[in-house]
Order: C-alpha cells, then structure tokens, then sequence
C-alpha cells in the first residue's frame, strides 16, 4: 500500500493463544472479507521459550510450540470465519529472540500493508503480545499497524 486509497494486497496477524488473538483474526477477517487480500496468520515463538536450561533449542518444546500454534491458527481461521472467502490464507510460524523485531521483519519482508496486533496477550507463549510489544510494532513498523483492544 503505497498511499492514501491505496490498496491493501496484504494483512498480516500477530497472534498468541490469548483471547485477545480472536479478536485480531475477527478484524482480519472483516478487512480481509472486506478487500479481498491476502491474509497471513503469524505467530512468534521466543526462543528462550523452546531453550533448555543451557540456552540450547529444545526439540521437544520447540514441537510442541508448533503443534500448539497450529492448533491455535486453525482454530482462529475457523472461528473468525476467514475460511468463507475467496483470499489467500497463509499460516506463518517463526521462531526469534525478540517478538516485535520479528514481526516488524516478517512484515518488511512480506510487503505487507498493515500488520494487525492485540495490545496484549497472555498465551501458551509467555505473551507474546504482552506490554511492549504492540507499541514496538507501531514504532519500529514500516507498514500501517492496527492495534485491537
């Protein structure tokens, strides 16, 4: 989206386990639905979250993470109902040290147009919404940022 009446070819959401992710994919829905874009579904796995006491990945935790957020983005896609229309639906998981880092270079290197965050979160991932995060995005973002209460 390069400006004013732009647009939008591309939504990403930044989703965690928490009721406040529902919310996220229900306006991703709606914009979605509402310009027939792509939608990308994401999540950040920390990696102190899937570490084992040593700092090291630890493989059963970093599945059980993946299968968890599996779950989670199906059961989002689902229940906001992004199912019922003809746009692309993408499922994206990464893993990285810093959450808003990572979200902000998944979106600069998507080209998304807007990025959708929760201004909080308190999921299976240690929040990964939690406090900063959303004001990081808005901050450090190339693209637009919604952010759902």
């Amino acid at each position: 989206m390069e400006g004013p009446g732009e647009k939008i070819r591309r939504i990403i959401v930044a989703v965690d386990s928490s009721e406040n992710s529902r919310k996220c994919a229900g306006f991703a829905a709606s914009l979605a639905n509402a310009t027939g874009c792509e939608t990308i579904v994401l999540t950040v796995i920390k990696n102190s979250d899937i570490a084992d006491t040593e700092g090291r990945i630890d493989h059963d935790k970093l599945q059980k993470a993946e299968e968890e957020t599996r779950r989670l983005h199906e059961s989002l896609v689902v229940g906001s109902n992004m199912f019922t229309f003809k746009n692309k639906i993408r499922s994206e998981i990464v893993r990285a040290d810093d959450i808003s880092d990572a979200i902000c270079k998944y979106c600069a290197e998507t080209n998304a147009d807007i990025v959708i965050v929760g201004r909080r979160g308190l999921g299976f991932l240690k929040g990964m919404l939690i406090g900063s995060v959303s004001e990081k995005v808005t901050r450090n973002c190339q693209c637009s940022v919604m952010i759902v209460k």
